[in-house]
């Protein structure tokens, strides 16, 4: 049983969950789906890569991975402890936590700031008007079910991009029975991303704020209703024919976002954290610090440039998906290239100290070319090559990359 709480400001309210079968009730889901793990027994490659996304960690299971949750100050001013939190929400920008209460999911009223590691408030007063099943699933979770509000898998699984996958198993990897994104006509890829990227209510009932029972390849246009007008602070942008050019000027004003301080969902209508007053574009450093936290506070330690010199993409060069776009399906950075990114800037001797004379502001760079990728060690021994000719191995650097990592996660 989860503690029963009083908290000043909500009128005493006591709240119990109940555990055993029904506390699992929120699985199920459509039928015809495999499973992310199913998939990694195929693509182990892919799914590995995967799992570094966001993506993957959107609705994590606590029962399943109690580490997901990355709060670590449950005191007294908090009115639930870690044994409440069912799922973690998001690994980011923020952190929310669901708990159960008589079989369904609620966001519990506080959520960890990632990035300042404090507690913020959320939804003090209607938290429980809003019921993750209800207002969530469908974008958050693979295979939502609206008969019984229950998913398949939770969090934005292989399928929620590629459609149920139970047949292609079954037949041994028959290509026509998966979606293959990048193989649609341009409207139909996009509107992949636009089921959870845009908004606007399910057709069928107009209770779910998500396209209940789109599929990857089918058309977004049948499942989805007009979106929610008007948008604060977008009105630019509506020119009030409300078709699919106009959700796709949706879809393009949430991508211009992607950088920035201000909200992120519509739906529940959370910012990237409330001590945001002002809305402000962070730069390319910035932005990966918000998941490589350790390393962005020790920037200059770590890259030994100073940030207003170097940002983390000269270094980090990015992999180029088709077109002039990053593979941010993959996460995919890399030191592969026949030469290493530091001869982007500096010539062999050009360099006095830390400081980099030659920064490369541009973010579209050339994609890299490589006949196999890197292991950790050699891209080490890349430059610190006096190692070899002192008689060590490359024991040497799969230690000192093991007190690296020990250090930040003790850090």
């Amino acid at each position: 049983m989860v503690r029963r709480w009083l908290v000043a400001g909500w009128l005493g309210l006591a709240v119990a969950c109940t555990t055993g079968g029904a506390a699992r009730a929120e699985y199920g889901g459509l039928p015809g789906y495999a499973g992310s793990e199913t998939c990694a027994g195929c693509h182990p490659e892919v799914y590995a890569q995967w799992r570094l996304t966001p993506h993957a960690r959107m609705l994590v299971d606590t029962a399943e991975d109690p580490f997901a949750v990355l709060a670590t100050d449950f005191h007294e001013g908090i009115p639930f402890q870690r044994e409440d939190i069912a799922y973690a929400v998001g690994s980011h920008w923020i952190q929310k936590y669901l708990t159960r209460i008589d079989g369904v999911l609620y966001v519990l009223p506080k959520y960890w700031n990632i990035a300042e590691r404090r507690w913020e408030p959320y939804s003090i007063w209607n938290w429980r008007e809003q019921p993750y099943n209800v207002y969530c699933d469908g974008c958050h979770a693979v295979g939502f079910d609206p008969e019984t509000e229950s998913f398949f898998e939770p969090g934005v699984g292989c399928e929620a991009c590629h459609g149920p996958g139970k047949r292609h198993v079954e037949t041994g990897g028959r290509l026509s029975e998966i979606v293959n994104p990048a193989n649609l006509p341009p409207d139909r890829a996009v509107m992949v991303c636009m089921a959870c990227h845009t908004d606007g209510m399910d057709k069928a009932t107009e209770t779910y704020p998500f396209p209940v029972g789109y599929k990857p390849g089918e058309d977004i246009n049948d499942y989805y209703t007009e979106f929610f007008m008007p948008k604060p602070k977008s009105k630019a942008w509506y020119w009030g024919s409300m078709d699919f050019r106009e959700r796709k000027r949706m879809w393009y004003f949430f991508q211009s976002k992607f950088y920035s301080t201000n909200r992120a969902c519509e739906v529940c209508g959370f910012d990237r954290g409330i001590t945001v007053k002002k809305e402000r574009y962070m730069s390319r450093s910035e932005y990966c610090g918000t998941c490589h936290k350790f390393r962005f506070e020790k920037f200059e330690a770590h890259s030994g440039h100073r940030p207003e010199k170097v940002e983390c993409t000269d270094c980090h060069v990015p992999k180029m998906a088709k077109g002039p776009t990053y593979s941010i399906h993959d996460h995919k950075f890399d030191f592969s290239q026949p030469a290493p990114a530091c001869t982007e800037c500096h010539e062999p001797g050009s360099v006095s100290g830390n400081e980099c004379r030659y920064p490369t502001p541009d973010f579209h760079l050339k994609p890299v070319k490589y006949p196999r990728e890197m292991t950790t060690v050699e891209t080490c021994l890349w430059c610190h090559n006096e190692i070899r000719k002192e008689g060590r191995d490359e024991g040497w650097a799969r230690r000192e990359i093991r007190e690296i990592v020990d250090r930040f996660l003790v850090e």
